[in-house]
């Protein structure tokens, strides 16, 4: 390539044209960018005790075995071989991650009494594999038909249902159907609409709700027994079956169900729901409170008075790596109060979005003077947002605020001047006296002062205008010599000078 060439390749790397390509450098570098939903809430193993550790509170709730719980009944004839139904249901473990909001779930069983630690989840038999029968269970008398079939087959089933209203039904149901999946597919895990069956009967699955099924732990195991799943946008799904935004405080009821048609001489088992609070349910959040740059009521140079009922500003800024519309405003507060309203709008050169935040002051909880304003909430996962920002707070600032420091509070340095003698100026100036210094310097000159005084605020709040004067400016006719003397002005300054006088109300 000759030095010419090489010189013109040069300027058009350097130079593109606008809407051209942009040259690509290190095209092969590619990066893969990991989805946190990837990850798993609770690290499922198939050991509820361990993956829902009872001591982890809040974050883990446990709902205990009682006696209002149905174990199944295992029929005379097996139940030396049996002992325990691989359907059974002791104890429910939940846990709830605002992170990512996922609700987990661990179905807890009973000892097996024939292997070590706990009954396999769906071992109908229990011998250890939930896809074979026992011999000794086929060739007892009246159980040759006795089934177990692998990975929730058949008609077997196990899961949990939610009831979000507090009625007693349920509304969701989640886990395995009883209706066998068609040909010789595998049964999958549903989040379902819940269809009630009756009273101390699991509900039967309605329309399937895929958006909501999360993961899913069943392992043909003896070292990893349990049933383990988890539902994600949980919020969401409160919302869509009761109509409200899901709260720390909401209430949930769960319970359980396990059992198959196909395992002669064993009865079913049902867990009946129980009532626990969401923020129970809720793992602490490990990662560091956001703290987003705020502004209080710098309209009014950030003084407050919390005496009056005055409307008080909070402006929380957006930027690259948070976005203020995530922030859920049923948690925000302001020293102690909650906001009348708030309204999200994008500032002029700026590239997000600010949210601004109305409080009442009198709600606001802080002390008089120089003093510090503190802005807490959460975002809709659960992200704990605390700002701060230096506020003076002056009771009846409006009567108080004179001099020096009227004219100097809209500065920082301001705040740090706050000397005795500006404090005393504070004060000085809050006197309610009656009389006025008009400056009269004898008693005869006073006779002739008049005053006349009108309120210009009604107890009812209503203003009474006041007439500003209004400034007029009064232009003569041009005289006869002045005339003659105009014709010395351009006609550009003539023609700007017609244009004020016109606009004005005045005239030539």
């Amino acid at each position: 390539m000759s030095l010419f060439a090489r010189l013109l390749q040069a300027v058009r790397s350097w130079r593109r044209r606008r809407g051209g390509p942009k040259t690509v450098r290190y095209a092969g570098i590619a990066m893969e960018q990991l989805d946190h939903r990837q990850l798993l809430s609770v690290n499922f193993t198939g050991n509820v005790p361990i993956d829902f550790p009872a001591t982890t509170s809040p974050g883990v709730v446990v709902l205990p075995d009682n006696a209002l719980v149905q174990h199944p009944t295992i029929a005379p004839q097996i139940s030396g071989i049996v002992k325990v139904s691989g359907f059974d249901v002791k104890e429910l473990r939940v846990s709830y991650d605002a992170s990512d909001d996922t609700l987990s779930v661990g179905i807890g069983q009973p000892a097996s009494q024939n292997q070590p630690g706990t009954v396999i989840a769906g071992d109908a038999d229990n011998n250890g594999n939930s896809g074979t029968v026992n011999p000794a269970v086929t060739s007892t008398p009246g159980f040759a038909g006795f089934q177990d079939v692998a990975d929730m087959g058949g008609t077997e089933h196990m899961g949990i249902f939610l009831d979000f209203l507090g009625t007693g039904e349920a509304q969701i149901v989640a886990g395995f159907s009883a209706i066998p999946a068609p040909g010789d597919a595998a049964k999958p895990f549903q989040v379902a609409q819940a269809i009630p069956t009756g009273p101390n009967a699991a509900p039967a699955f309605g329309t399937e709700l895929p958006q909501y099924e999360g993961n899913l732990y069943l392992v043909n195991s003896t070292s990893h027994p349990s049933l383990e799943f988890s539902i994600k946008d949980f919020s969401k799904l409160y919302q869509q079956v009761t109509g409200t935004a899901m709260t720390s405080t909401s209430l949930i009821s769960m319970g359980a169900f396990g059992g198959s048609g196909q395992d002669i001489g064993i009865s079913e088992a049902f867990f009946p729901q129980q009532e626990f609070s969401i923020d129970k349910a809720t793992l602490p959040n490990p990662c560091p409170p956001i703290s987003p740059t705020i502004l209080v009521n710098p309209h009014e140079h950030r003084i407050l008075d919390t005496t009056h009922r005055d409307l008080v500003r909070v402006y929380v800024f957006g930027t690259s790596g948070f976005d203020v519309n995530t922030i859920d405003p049923n948690t925000v507060d302001l020293s102690g109060a909650k906001p009348l309203t708030y309204f999200t709008r994008r500032w002029p050169h700026s590239e997000f979005p600010v949210v601004t935040y109305v409080f009442n002051a009198k709600d606001i909880n802080l002390p008089a003077g120089l003093t510090t304003a503190t802005f807490t909430a959460e975002t809709t996962s659960g992200q704990k947002i605390t700002s701060s920002r230096e506020v003076l707070n002056i009771p009846y600032a409006a009567e108080r605020a004179k001099g020096y420091l009227r004219t100097r509070m809209g500065y920082e340095s301001a705040y740090k001047r706050l000397n005795p003698a500006a404090k005393s100026e504070v004060t000085a100036s809050s006197s309610t006296s009656a009389a006025v210094n008009v400056g009269v310097a004898s008693r005869q000159a006073a006779q002739a002062l008049r005053v006349n005084y009108a309120t210009q605020v009604s107890r009812t709040g209503t203003t009474t205008p006041v007439l500003t004067p209004r400034t007029v400016v009064s232009v003569n006719r041009a005289s006869a010599a002045s005339q003659a003397q105009e014709s010395k002005v351009s006609r550009r300054l003539k023609a700007s000078m017609d244009s004020y006088l016109s606009q004005a109300g005045g005239a030539r």
